[in-house]
This record gives structure tokens, C-alpha cells and sequence, in this order.
């Protein structure tokens, strides 16, 4: 569940403390600052949700600061606060877009009650920005493809994210579809108008990289006929995605770290820096707290890349997204290669459900792929799959066999799981395996929420169409 982020800016510290006080029992996120240019600069580096907003402040007052707040990110929700409300004011306030008003000294019920209302619309505008993505269903969200509750959450933290400007850090496994993020990111942020420039940092030699990032003047070296232009440059007022950020030079990683702290690039060859105003998203599918340890990756650079992290869940933790997931590829598949559209046979969904799918979405759809270009009749079998029985095997001994460190509640689980696999998701044929009743296997199936691991259901589904 995504933590809200309020941010309660008064000029009293005093308040501050209390309401921070109230707010974090609530388990909310709490940011508070004592002026409006604090104010002002944290919005800018922090996801903030809502606001908590004294009207009546030195300096600049709170109708001021709203329109500032508003200029920088116009999805924020703002309550004003003030103990010198008139009927005046509230009326400016409500026509500009403020979301309620509440007077001084609060009345905390009211204050928590008002910020659960606030909070219930924005879930339904997140829900609607959810929706807006869709192509075949309300499974898809900027093309990206789930129903789990990992991948709803994931949608609802890409929708959080995207109003930021904060630098973030993608993590994941390879083929788990981490330059989708980025790209679902950017879409969704006020930056969608600019572009968006990927670098792939494994597919450059280190000894170009610097001249990719920052671009190069005339003569800076043997073969710089003419000027070029970087990706950072490219990019301005947009954002830039460096994916497998981990293959970084570490002569290079002391530059990046320069651009993200002052936010202006140096063409090599030029003595002259340019400012840039780009969002910086990057990747990667290694370790790179273990790459920090052994001295190959800065700490420092590690911190300023991972102000915001968004892991994306393998294939084999969300195996309730996998029918979807084929049935979208084979649609894709069959009209990219004008072929008449095929289905999958149920005992071929059942041994891609049982598969562990190390190479994630990428090998799931090159399987697909494969069997519908190979396969000559209209529904594919098993036997088309092109899985070894040696992967596959183990893939299937690896979920079914306990484990010696496995606790009673984990062995339980997975004999659920694999029940539920070899039945096809039936749950009356799935307690019978086991030798318990349907309501007890109903009860399991809640509490160790495996619906969100395999499909589940109380017959066996009819054949694709």
C-alpha cells in the first residue's frame, strides 16, 4: 500500500510538532517546513500528496504560495489552515482550487476526517489514471500488462511517482520490463511533451560514454569534425532513462554525480558548462548496494540515483498475470506475422503456470512466439512449447519440494499452490487432492493471498477465444 505523503507548512513550530504528532500515528508520511521557499523546494524533490497550508504567514501568504505550489505540480490537494478566516478568504481560497479550508485552533477529528475524504477522491483519480492506460481491458496500464496485486500496486506507485520530480531507481530482473516503467513515468509527468532519451550503458564502450552523455565540441578529438550534442542536452526539459546504470565507468560516475547535483553538463572540449533541466530514471538488474561494497560503484552517486526506488516483481511472483499475458502476446504475435489468431490448450496454460520463467516476460513471449509460428493447427498443446523438460522439471520440483528451512505455514502454502496448478485453479477439485474440505482450502487461499500467485476458481475456465 502506497504511505501518503502530507507536507504541513505553517509558520509556528509549535503546530508543526502537534500535527505531526497526529498525522504519523495515522501512518502517514509527514513533511513539514516552517517557510514558504522550504515549502518550495521540498515539492520539488518530494512526491508530496497533500498539503497542509497556514494562510497567514510572513513573507509570502498562503494564497500566494498555493498559486507557486500549483505552478510547480497542479495535481497536489491543499487544505488552508488559518485562525484569521473570514468568509472573504475561504470564498478566494475554494474558487481557486483549494481543496477545503479549516479554521484555527483545529478540531483534529475534523482535520483527520477531511484528509480520508481527500484521500478517497485522489484513489479514484489514481484508479481513473490507472484505467486511462487501458488498450484491451482494465488489465493494461501504459502498456503494461497485470491484474496481481503486485502489478496494481506497482500502477498506483508509476501514477505517485510520475507527478514528482525526484530521481528514481529502477530494480528488477532482467525481461521484467523496467524501461516500460520508465517510459509509464514519464507519460504520466508534466515532462510527457518532452522527449524521453534511453541509454543502454551495456551497449557502450566506457571510452564513448562520456561523449554520449555530454556531446563533444569541434576538434576535442581525433575524428570531432563537427560538434554533437549529448543525451542530457537531447533531452532537456524532458527525461532520460540510463538502464543497466550499473556498467557506468567510474571516471564518468563523478560527472553524473556533478549533473545531478548542479544540474548543468560540460561538452568535452569546452570549458563552458550548460544548464539542463532533465529527470533522470535509471536501471538496473544487478546489486548495486553489493557493486558499492566492493569499491567498482560510488556510495554517494548510489544516494542521488535512489531518492525514489521501484522494484518490478518477476514473472514467477505474479503467475496470476501469466494467462492475460499470453493471451495479449498471442494476439500481438499472430497479427504482427498475418496469422489466423490461436488459442492455448488448458494443459498447456497449466505447464505455463508451472514454469518458474527465469528470463521473465521477454522469454515468456519468445516461447509464444515460437509455438505460434511452429504449430500447424489453430490451439496450442504442450508439446509445442518449446520448454525443456530438464528447465521445466526443475522449475516444478523447485515449487513442489519442501525445503529443509521451510517453516509449517510455507510447506502448507505450496502444497496449496501446486494443488491448485495441477487442478487448473479448481478449488473443489484442489481440496479434494489435498483431503480437506472446499471452505477450509477457500480460507487458505485468503490468508496466504495465493490468488495473487495462481488464478483460482470454482470450475475449470472455458478455452480462450
Amino acid at each position: 500500500m502506497i504511505k501518503r505523503k502530507i507536507l504541513v507548512v505553517d509558520d509556528n513550530k509549535s503546530t508543526l510538532k502537534v500535527i505531526n504528532a497526529i498525522l504519523t500515528q495515522d501512518n502517514y508520511a509527514v513533511f513539514t517546513a516552517s517557510e514558504p521557499m522550504e515549502a518550495i523546494e521540498l515539492i520539488k524533490k518530494e512526491p508530496i500528496h497533500l498539503i497542509l497550508l497556514d494562510l497567514k504567514m510572513p513573507g509570502m501568504d498562503g494564497i500566494e504560495l498555493y498559486k507557486r505550489i500549483k505552478e510547480i505540480d497542479s495535481g497536489i490537494s491543499v487544505i488552508i489552515m488559518t485562525a484569521y478566516g473570514t468568509v472573504e478568504s475561504a470564498v478566494q481560497a475554494m474558487k481557486l482550487g483549494i481543496d477545503n479550508y479549516l479554521q484555527k485552533p483545529l478540531n483534529f477529528d475534523e482535520l483527520k476526517l477531511t484528509i480520508a475524504k481527500i484521500f478517497e477522491k485522489i484513489e479514484l483519480k489514481e484508479e481513473l489514471a490507472i484505467l486511462k492506460g487501458d488498450i484491451h481491458g482494465e488489465n493494461v496500464f501504459e502498456k503494461m500488462i497485470g491484474k496481481s496485486k503486485k502489478m496494481r500496486e506497482l500502477f498506483k506507485k508509476i501514477t505517485s511517482i510520475a507527478k514528482s520530480n525526484s530521481t528514481v531507481l529502477i530494480t528488477g530482473e532482467s525481461g521484467t520490463g523496467k524501461e516500460m516503467a520508465a517510459k509509464a513515468i514519464h507519460n504520466l509527468s508534466k515532462r510527457a511533451t518532452g522527449k524521453m532519451i534511453s541509454i543502454n550503458m551495456a551497449a557502450i564502450p566506457e571510452g564513448l560514454q562520456e561523449s554520449e552523455f555530454f556531446g563533444y565540441e569541434k576538434g576535442a578529438f581525433t575524428g570531432a569534425y563537427t560538434a554533437r550534442q549529448g543525451k542530457f542536452e537531447i533531452a532537456d526539459n524532458g527525461t532520460i532513462f540510463l538502464d543497466e546504470i550499473g556498467n557506468i565507468n567510474y571516471r564518468l560516475q563523478a560527472k553524473l554525480l556533478r549533473v545531478l547535483e548542479e544540474r548543468r553538463v560540460e561538452p568535452l572540449g569546452s570549458n563552458k558548462s550548460k544548464a539542463i533541466d532533465v529527470r533522470i530514471i535509471s536501471a538496473t538488474n544487478s546489486e548495486l548496494k553489493r557493486e558499492v561494497a566492493d569499491g567498482r560503484f560510488r556510495e554517494d552517486l548510489y544516494y542521488r540515483l535512489n531518492v525514489i526506488s521501484l522494484h518490478m516483481p518477476p514473472l514467477r511472483d505474479r503467475k496470476a498475470d501469466i494467462p492475460l499475458l499470453a493471451d495479449y502476446f498471442l494476439r500481438e504475435i499472430c497479427l504482427k506475422n498475418n496469422i489466423t489468431g490461436k488459442t492455448i490448450s488448458d494443459s498447456a496454460m497449466e505447464m505455463l503456470m508451472g514454469y518458474n520463467w527465469p528470463g521473465n516476460i521477454r522469454e515468456l513471449r519468445n516461447v509464444l512466439e515460437e509455438a505460434i509460428v511452429v504449430s500447424g493447427g489453430d490451439i496450442i498443446e504442450p508439446d509445442i512449447l518449446n520448454l525443456t523438460y530438464e528447465r521445466y522439471a526443475e522449475s516444478r520440483n523447485e515449487s513442489a519440494i519442501p525445503q529443509p528451512d521451510m517453516s509449517l505455514s510455507e510447506v502448507e502454502k505450496k502444497s496449496i499452490v501446486n494443488a491448485l496448478i495441477k487442478t487448473k485453479g479448481n478449488q473443489t477439485k484442489a481440496a479434494r487432492l489435498l483431503g480437506i474440505t472446499r471452505k477450509i482450502i477457500m480460507n487458505k487461499i485468503e490468508k496466504y493471498q495465493i490468488s495473487e500467485i495462481v488464478p483460482v476458481r470454482t470450475r475449470l475456465s472455458k478455452k480462450p477465444r
